[in-house]
């Protein structure tokens, strides 16, 4: 019995912004990616929670790509033909250009943020706060 709980057992799987790019271009699908920064308890709540349910799980391996970002990631991006960097904006502090472009609104860059992109590579949603496992459902069974 308890290797049929773990057969069903599902990981998260995790790309990477290149490797997000790639695979939709074998198989177009959108990509949703979290932006989140180290020190941010929302964030980790996300991650603990949310991320971790099982149905939460099941749509974003079958029906999305998923990347997780740290906007404050002191690493070069490629994505869309164009190199991302960070951006110092204090002595230790700092925002990625890439987490700025996928997630600033009206009131700059918060976290966290989820962003899903289109097949297009186009932004179709945008949402700054903290998002339960039931409402991400609800967001990841829509047509995008």
């Amino acid at each position: 019995m308890a290797q049929d709980v773990a057969d069903d057992y599902q990981q998260l799987r995790f790309h990477t912004f290149s490797e997000a790019e790639e695979l939709t271009r074998e198989v177009p699908k959108p990509i949703v990616v979290f932006l989140h920064a180290e020190w941010c308890r929302y964030c980790k709540n996300m991650e603990q929670t949310t991320f971790k349910n099982e149905d939460v799980i099941k749509l974003l391996n079958e029906d999305y790509y998923f990347v997780s970002f740290d906007g404050e990631s002191r690493e070069p991006v490629s994505f869309k033909s164009h190199t991302f960097e960070f951006k110092p904006s204090g002595r230790d502090s700092g925002t990625h250009e890439l987490a700025f472009a996928l997630g600033a609104m009206e009131d700059g860059l918060t976290y966290p943020t989820l962003v899903i992109l289109n097949v297009q590579d186009e932004i179709a949603y945008q949402q700054n706060s903290f998002l339960s496992a039931t409402q991400m459902t609800t967001l990841l069974s829509r047509s995008w």
